[in-house]
């Protein structure tokens, strides 16, 4: 799965890139908005996950893999793992980039980070992958430019939505621990259910 994983960033090399030249420009952009944790976290690790899917597509990687000595659970398996990857990255970057507007306005540091919304930011990650992952695998090459797309429209639809909660959080303090934990629990078990779809259509597909 190691080698699976490492894959998706080795294709992704020149995407990684001008991901930054993003994160850079959005960061400058949003630094004063409530808007700024999701264009600047949740959004780069949603387009990651698009890019990967669309490679494996692009490549006919299904085909290739299919055909190795190589189970189609871990195909599966190393796709979820990638999208808690590129959490884990968005994340990160969150994380930068709050520390260091904070620092250069002056109003703190990684102090200034909120977990919170972080957290909350994750759970809609996984939320996103639950619903386009299962459907990469249903419809392969035949519909997935127009899933992506749809995707991406109900991200950006969404964005102003999750700016306001984000801003509710760092504002108000809210939702508590307890809510995020929620939240974060429901994300990950819609999540696994999500995998175990995804797996039980990889393996009755004909490749």
């Amino acid at each position: 799965m190691a080698a699976l994983l490492s894959k998706d960033f080795r294709v992704m090399r020149k995407e990684l890139l001008w991901m930054a030249v993003y994160v850079v420009f959005f960061a400058i952009t949003f630094s004063n908005s409530r808007m700024g944790g999701v264009v600047v976290q949740l959004v780069p690790s949603i387009m990651l996950l698009f890019i990967s899917a669309n490679h494996d597509v692009k490549n006919r990687n299904f085909i290739l893999l299919g055909s190795l000595p190589v189970r189609r659970s871990d195909i599966v398996r190393a796709r979820y793992v990638s999208v808690l990857l590129f959490g884990v990255l968005g994340a990160g970057i969150g994380f930068i980039v709050s520390t260091v507007t904070s620092m250069i306005q002056g109003t703190g540091g990684a102090s200034s980070f909120s977990w919170g919304a972080s957290g909350l930011l994750g759970a809609m990650l996984l939320v996103y992958a639950a619903i386009y992952l299962p459907l990469h695998y249903w419809l392969g090459d035949k519909y997935l430019q127009v899933i992506s797309v749809i995707m991406m429209i109900l991200l950006f639809a969404s964005t102003s939505m999750l700016g306001f909660i984000v801003g509710a959080t760092d504002k108000w303090g809210l939702p508590s621990p307890a809510a995020v934990a929620i939240i974060a629990l429901t994300g990950v078990s819609v999540f696994f259910v999500s995998y175990l779809i995804s797996l039980g259509i990889m393996k009755k597909k004909d490749f």
